[in-house]
């Protein structure tokens, strides 16, 4: 093989990782704004951030919710299964796609809400306080 061929495929070679560079740059930016809007959703209380992967034990800390009431909601035997099961595992033991178990417990979370509203307790305000202790100073000391 001559040195320009040589040359031009090394030059080809670069390119195309250059391509792949820039191809993985954009995707792991879509990745971060995904998480990002995902996570301000998530802050405001969004039930449309509930994965399938997700637990009812996750569900009801993230959400605020008792864990009993979405597993009655569910109407799961056994609270130890749903507790570590995800949604997926669950919607395949009860034979039923997991975006309509997603939406049931979306449904009940919108419903514990509006019947168990959050309270605002005023928030108080801080108040300062000054200690002021006299120093004792030594006669002939100089002090910075």
């Amino acid at each position: 093989m001559s040195e320009r061929a040589r040359l031009g495929l090394l030059c080809l070679l670069l390119l195309l990782m250059l391509g792949m560079l820039a191809i993985s740059a954009v995707n792991t930016f879509q990745a971060v704004r995904s998480f990002q809007q995902q996570s301000s959703a998530l802050e405001t209380g969004d039930v449309s951030t509930i994965r399938d992967w997700m637990t009812i034990h996750a569900i009801s800390h993230i959400y605020n919710v008792p864990e009993d009431y979405l597993e009655r909601t569910l109407q799961f035997g056994g609270p130890d299964l749903l507790r570590h099961a995800t949604l997926s595992v669950l919607a395949n033991r009860k034979r039923q796609p997991v975006n309509q178990v997603i939406r049931t417990i979306q449904r009940a979370i919108l419903a514990y809400r509006k019947k168990h509203p959050p309270s605002l307790s005023p928030t108080p305000t801080p108040t300062l306080h000054t200690h002021v202790t006299p120093l004792s100073l030594e006669p002939g000391r100089t002090y910075y």
